[in-house]
């Protein structure tokens, strides 16, 4: 019988460490805390990137100051209307007597500014995301993991209140050509609703940005180390699959109308709020309680994680780690000038970045509008986004096998130039107007980007730092990752209204990039020890 484990207080003994790692298997409170911790944050943060994607076809002429049903600039929107709110687009002489039934069109000149103003929500949103992910770690220092958790998701329930408030004090509903009463009423509240639009847009961001920090951060602090790969992409996973259910949700058949888009962007919200009870039933994060001197608590929670009482010598060894984290300055600044983190910052940042420059974005904010102006129309451009959500889910579900499988660096490296193939055929496709072979493409693309460019920059930054370095350097890659994502977001609709399918080349060129600095000074971090990772850059 071995009862080395439990007889050893305050040695170390890697065997015996090993041994008890390599037996640690998934509990009734692991899963427990990894469901509710990715249902109130990861699954909540999907949501918010693939809900308004749908309903932009309705936001877009509202925020214009055109809230009426038969007001739409798309295909989508227009046969939405026309099902649910009998409009008529065939006579144009029939009605528009005051000209708010048709919505207007936008001179050419203008029409670059015009896609930068209607992307606010979304410009909003990724800015709250690059907010939180900043500031992030600073959270979770100040507080204790489960309540910086506790504080994002407040800031979600905020959002949600807002976001049902927007279309409840500024809405038209008349159907037919509204007279000017109607037009004044209706347009009296506009801007405070606009206002409450993009706070709870930029809140939701702010929450998105700090689950990106906190919640993975906790999921790594109470995994077992053979398991960490792996529970960490389950943050991802959840991330996917409520970009999915957004989707659906968005359906004309369920919330994606023109009088109910508000309800589809905030009932996500609930999630949230019943996870700011859920969350005080979890064991707080033992990593975090050796560091505030609470080595009694640290014990009862790993003891409640592992569900048996060999915690000894894993305990051991968190407290040698932040016994020699604490000798350190573990600064933001500190890590940018410290030499020994130069490579694991620089390829963190890099995977992050190119995670947004891949183009994965554009095609799940702006997905809608490109699947219309490609040629699909009416409720075919609802099946192609259901199609970009379903084989993300898929892939998600896969690279779950295959990153602790096959390890990070090559489900990174070999997507990447697949990736690169893939942009130069879509700039191809979209000048000759090949609708079939650009969706086919586009899947394709999503699929290599959820097995490695998904998950990994995750994971990557929790293997290559020191523990007492993980918070900057996480805080860090997700500001780098947020960054990127706004600048997509606020430039894309406007370039590709000046280069058409050529604004493909972009991401081609980012990615061709981050491969070649990956190739070189990315290494394999499976199973292996930071020292093991450490030599390959010396």
């Amino acid at each position: 019988m071995r009862i080395q484990p439990i007889t050893i207080n305050s040695i170390f003994v890697p065997d015996d460490f090993q041994f008890i790692s390599n037996n640690q298997k998934w509990t009734s409170t692991l899963v427990w805390a990894t469901l509710v911790v990715t249902l109130s944050t990861s699954f909540v943060m999907g949501v918010n990137i693939g809900g308004p994607n749908v309903y932009n076809t309705f936001i877009v002429p509202w925020v214009r100051g055109y809230p009426f049903p038969c007001q739409k600039d798309t295909d989508m929107g227009r046969w939405v209307s026309r099902v649910w709110w009998n409009c008529n687009y065939d006579d144009v002489s029939l009605m528009n007597k005051t000209g708010y039934y048709y919505l207007p069109e936008v001179p050419i000149n203008r029409q670059p500014i015009q896609h930068l103003i209607d992307a606010m929500h979304t410009i909003c949103f990724v800015i709250g995301g690059t907010i939180g992910g900043l500031t992030g770690q600073y959270w979770y220092i100040f507080l204790t993991r489960r309540n910086a958790i506790f504080i994002s998701m407040i800031f979600q329930v905020v959002a949600s209140i807002l976001m049902i408030i927007t279309l409840e004090i500024y809405h038209g509903y008349t159907e037919g050509d509204p007279d000017q009463w109607t037009i004044i009423n209706t347009l009296e509240q506009k801007d405070l609703a606009i206002c409450f639009l993009y706070i709870s847009r930029l809140l939701s961001g702010w929450s998105a940005g700090m689950c990106c920090v906190v919640s993975t951060i906790y999921l790594m602090d109470i995994s077992p180390r053979t398991m960490r790969g792996k529970i960490v992409t389950f943050h991802q996973l959840f991330i996917v699959i409520g970009l999915l259910l957004g989707q659906i949700i968005g359906l004309p058949w369920l919330l994606g109308r023109h009088n109910t888009w508000n309800w589809g962007m905030s009932w996500i919200g609930l999630f949230s709020l019943v996870g700011c009870f859920l969350i005080w039933t979890l064991p707080e994060s033992p990593r975090w309680l050796v560091q505030d001197q609470q080595r009694d608590e640290a014990a009862r929670s790993l003891r409640s994680l592992r569900r048996n009482t060999w915690i000894e010598a894993e305990l051991n060894e968190i407290e040698r780690q932040e016994a020699t984290a604490t000798i350190q300055d573990t600064s933001i600044y500190s890590i940018c000038i410290s030499p020994r983190f130069r490579w694991p910052l620089l390829t963190s940042i890099t995977l992050n970045a190119v995670q947004q420059f891949s183009g994965i974005n554009s095609v799940f904010f702006y997905s809608s509008t490109t699947l219309s102006a490609i040629g699909f129309v009416e409720d075919k451009v609802y099946w192609g986004i259901l199609s970009t959500g379903i084989i993300n889910l898929v892939a998600t579900i896969a690279s779950l096998k295959l990153v602790e499988l096959f390890g990070r660096r090559p489900l990174i490296l070999y997507p990447l130039v697949l990736i690169v193939f893939i942009m130069i055929l879509l700039c191809v496709f979209v000048e000759i107007h090949k609708p079939i072979a650009i969706l086919t493409l586009t899947l394709l693309f999503i699929a290599l980007f959820a097995v490695g460019l998904g998950p990994i920059p995750y994971i990557y930054p929790n293997e290559v730092f020191t523990i007492d370095m993980r918070p900057a350097a996480l805080s860090i890659s997700m500001f780098a990752g947020w960054f990127c994502n706004t600048l997509i977001t606020v430039v894309f609709q406007a370039l590709r209204t000046v280069f058409q399918g050529f604004v493909f080349i972009i991401f081609c060129v980012s990615c061709s990039f981050a491969f070649c600095l990956l190739w070189f000074k990315m290494p394999e971090t499976k199973r292996k020890t930071l020292a093991e990772i450490e030599a390959f850059w010396q």
